[in-house]
């Protein structure tokens, strides 16, 4: 079973490669949080559990979850990230979950995907992406291969410091960062309602009036400012002018020819 969080599509992507390779079912983590459904998942295939990285760590409530969820069938677990470039310590916090759960831990893989972060700098240009994801498509398919045949997988990127940036970095990112207290709505908005459906924790919430107001509980997925249609949200004034990004569909890639193995 693969199960994925995703913001703007990059671990979506991923996850529905490595699903069509090894012949397994995608669960979408986004929809279990946002309709509250419960964490039990049973599998006869071993779990893979692929999230972004933000700040050289899985986002900490996919952490809590993989923690709370009731897993059956398969004692394997692996992790794949999506990346910028690096992940810093990620796979440490995730090794130990694994042995908590009493699961044999398979190895943790980041694959460099498009950048999407959009309050550090602007995003790539749908040119830009397609030639990333074509430049990870082979190790995909190398980590599919292993998945299949139950074997190890293991990162490749390495990152200074590591230690500190996933943990004291990390911590003062989610500290001081994730919060949706600076987004701001311009007049551009349509009152879609786009925003609040996308968001997988229910932090956004349109008025009466049609205009989308943010609550507390945001985890800087950054979900309903790419995928706004009028590009409305904003983080302050510094996103301003700048590209929005959302992944393709790994299907509109098949179907197109673009995945060739």
């Amino acid at each position: 079973m693969i199960l994925y969080f995703t913001g703007t599509g990059n671990t979506k992507f991923v996850a529905e490669y490595i699903a069509d390779h090894v012949g397994d079912e995608c669960v979408d983590l986004g929809e279990v949080l946002k309709y509250k459904r419960p964490l039990r998942f049973n599998s006869v295939k071993p779990f893979v559990f692929c999230a972004p990285i933000y700040a050289w760590r899985f986002p900490k409530l996919i952490e809590k979850v993989i923690a709370r969820a009731e897993l059956t069938g398969s004692e394997q677990i692996y992790f794949i990230a999506t990346m910028g470039s690096q992940t810093g310590d990620f796979e440490y916090p995730l090794e130990k979950l694994a042995y908590a759960k009493d699961m044999a831990y398979m190895g943790s893989c980041g694959v460099p995907m498009p950048n999407n972060y959009l309050s550090g700098s602007d995003l790539s240009t749908p040119e830009e992406a397609e030639v990333k994801i074509k430049a990870s498509l082979p190790l995909m398919k190398t980590l599919s291969d292993r998945i299949m045949l139950g074997s190890m997988i293991e990162k490749f990127d390495d990152t200074p410091f590591a230690g500190l940036a996933s943990g004291t970095v990390n911590y003062m990112f989610n500290r001081f960062f994730v919060s949706s207290s600076k987004y701001i709505v311009s007049e551009d908005c349509v009152s879609c309602g786009r925003c609040e459906s996308v968001c997988p924790v229910n932090n956004v919430r349109l008025s009466p009036t049609g205009v989308p107001h943010f609550d507390r509980y945001c985890i800087g997925c950054y979900s309903c400012v790419n995928r706004c249609p009028a590009k409305a949200i904003n983080i302050g004034k510094k996103t301003e002018g700048r590209n929005r990004y959302v992944c393709p569909e790994y299907s509109d890639w098949k179907s197109a020819g673009k995945i060739t193995e």
